[in-house]
């Protein structure tokens, strides 16, 4: 009682009653009752205001929002009763603590204010509200992505993400009203089917009972020799572990010599190289051999919790019906209510000129499209050439206008001239880059998925090609399959509008598709299967870096978004203005 006195005497307060109620006696204020669990949330509130205790190091952000979150509420408390810790809190408490079972760090939740006792003090008390509700604000922001709140600003402008936080006030008042506390804390994980699959992956890698040597992937030498039909060796018996192959009786072709390179050997070969892309020759050389090791793409709890993170990214709701491009997969994938209804092989952008990641709708399909020649090409191809007198436009089809006119390029001086405010583009046809169709999801940074002349690349491991527009092996089979969702159309239906030539091909979706491009490297199965994929552009290195707070060391590249800009000292330029009838052309247009 004598601290509560002390406590009333601190808040402007009255005793009324020892052991009772208490008169508060607030400044311009009638006198009214309060209960000593209405002093702690008096005192709470007042400490949040002066930033003491807790909140002296706490963000601003979230302080500011606790006092209006304790100010709704007439100071009430929400985890500290008259005495103690209530059950709600203890229940968070100890979620918040488990924080590393969801790929979080616990070490970045400072609990150890809210170590009350029977019997504490109103001001030990406050002290501990304050410091569980702060701890869940931030909890919440590093469930949903706050971590990393700004991907393009903080590691690269190709990581075009928001990560859905929540407003701390909404935090407090959805967590003070919910049921279960410590489940509404658990559910501001992504609940992704991917994510809750990762997150298995993760507590089963850093269970000793399941991360025994026999569970990593079995390495064979890199380099070493040729393995090929009838050859012996041991690093055939790595191999047979590694492609799990069961061995063929002897009158099937088998053999009993584990070293020995047999007919069950190669079939599991040529399996695995067509699975991967690669030459599908049955023979293991030095490629197939750092393709089966994983080509360096490793499972990791670092692996792990970097795609956990992206997924804490991602819209909450994908759509019942979306496409996805997986870019270190190179894989395009089309999913109704989370079934993969279509699946093929794509081409990604080159690692200077690389593919985004973002999420847009896409809303025309164009089959016979033309192909608009974005400023980075104009300037950074095909000026040199037209510059110097090339014939770059003329070798790729390609046509230049200004102002609606066709332009002879050999009739402007490029020394002075703007080739960025020229539309250069190609018209349909066999050596069209964009090929018989395109998906239209109009973005900032100008990119969409298209069709390929260039189909051999599709043979290839490593896929990436491009100027970072998606190309997809087989696009009117991904056609058919938005298609037949939108409006109905079958394979013949895709195949008719084709054949009718480049006029009107134009369809516009009735509903827009969701289209999210993903940069994950590691996905889980539902048979806890985790598939790694390389790193290609370096994202899951640069998510590392920030979650370990080495800022400092991330590289995050060119602004791709930035105005293309012309450097004219390595320009080499022909002269074209030595007769009075250029002039006249060049007046005419006014360049």
């Amino acid at each position: 009682m004598r601290e509560f006195r002390g406590l009333c005497l601190i808040l402007g307060l009255a005793v009324v009653a020892p052991g009772g109620s208490a008169a508060a006696i607030e400044p311009d204020a009638p006198e009214r009752l309060i209960t000593a669990e209405e002093a702690v949330g008096i005192q709470a509130r007042r400490m949040l205001i002066n930033r003491e205790g807790p909140a002296a190091k706490a963000e601003k952000s979230d302080v500011e929002a606790l006092v209006s979150f304790y100010s709704g509420r007439e100071s009430k408390p929400v985890w500290v009763n008259a005495e103690k810790l209530n059950l709600p809190a203890k229940a968070v408490a100890a979620e918040i603590a488990r924080a590393d079972d969801w790929g979080l760090d616990a070490r970045a939740f400072d609990l150890s204010g809210i170590n009350v006792n029977d019997g504490a003090t109103p001001g030990d008390l406050a002290k501990a509200e304050i410091a569980l509700s702060l701890a869940v604000l931030r909890y919440a922001s590093h469930a949903r992505g706050g971590r990393i709140p700004e991907p393009a600003q903080q590691l690269s402008s190709y990581l075009d993400r928001k990560p859905p936080l929540k407003e701390p006030t909404v935090v407090m008042i959805e967590i003070s009203e919910a049921d279960e506390a410590d489940e509404y804390l658990r559910r501001l994980n992504p609940q992704h089917t991917q994510f809750k699959l990762l997150r298995k992956a993760l507590l089963k890698l850093r269970d000793p009972g399941t991360t025994s040597e026999g569970e990593k992937i079995v390495r064979l030498p890199t380099p070493g020799p040729l393995l090929s039909l009838g050859k012996k060796h041991p690093d055939v018996v790595l191999l047979r572990e590694r492609l799990d192959v069961v061995p063929l009786l002897e009158d099937e072709g088998g053999s009993e010599d584990l070293e020995e390179f047999d007919k069950a050997v190669l079939a599991a070969v040529k399996e695995f190289q067509k699975s991967e892309g690669l030459s599908v020759d049955g023979v293991v050389g030095n490629n197939t051999r750092a393709t089966l090791n994983g080509d360096s793409a490793e499972l990791s709890e670092d692996k792990i919790i970097a795609n956990m993170e992206q997924w804490r990214w991602m819209p909450e709701d994908l759509g019942d019906f979306y496409v996805n491009s997986n870019i270190p997969e190179y894989k395009v994938r089309v999913y109704r209510d989370g079934d993969i209804l279509h699946e093929e092989r794509i081409i990604t952008g080159l690692i200077d000129k690389q593919t985004p990641v973002f999420s847009d709708s896409m809303e025309t399909v164009v089959f016979h499209p033309f192909w608009g020649v974005p400023n980075s090409i104009k300037v950074n191809e095909i000026l040199p050439s037209v510059a110097r007198g090339g014939n770059h436009l003329r070798r790729h089809n390609l046509k230049l206008q200004y102002n609606g006119r066709n332009v002879d390029p050999s009739t402007i001086d490029w020394s002075t001239a703007d080739i960025r405010k020229f539309h250069v583009y190609q018209p349909p046809g066999g050596g069209n880059v964009l090929g018989k169709v395109k998906f239209l999801f109009p973005n900032k940074h100008l990119v969409y998925m298209h069709d390929t002349p260039t189909k051999h690349l599709f043979k290839t491991k490593q896929r990436t090609f491009s100027h970072g527009c998606m190309r997809v092996r087989n696009p009117l089979k991904l056609a058919e399959a938005v298609l037949k969702h939108d409006k109905g159309w079958d394979l013949d239906q895709v195949n008719r509008t084709v054949k009718t030539g480049p006029d009107n091909n134009n369809i516009k979706l009735d509903k827009p598709v969701p289209v999210h491009v993903t940069y994950f490297t590691a996905t889980a199965d539902e048979d806890g299967t985790v598939t790694a994929f390389r790193d290609i552009y370096g994202h899951e290195k640069r998510i590392n870096l920030a979650l370990a707070g080495r800022w400092g060391e991330i590289h995050k590249g060119r602004d791709h978004l930035a105005p293309v800009k012309i450097d004219r000292s390595r320009l080499v330029v022909k002269k074209y203005y030595d007769d009075p009838i250029s002039d006249l052309f060049k007046q005419a247009f006014g360049f």
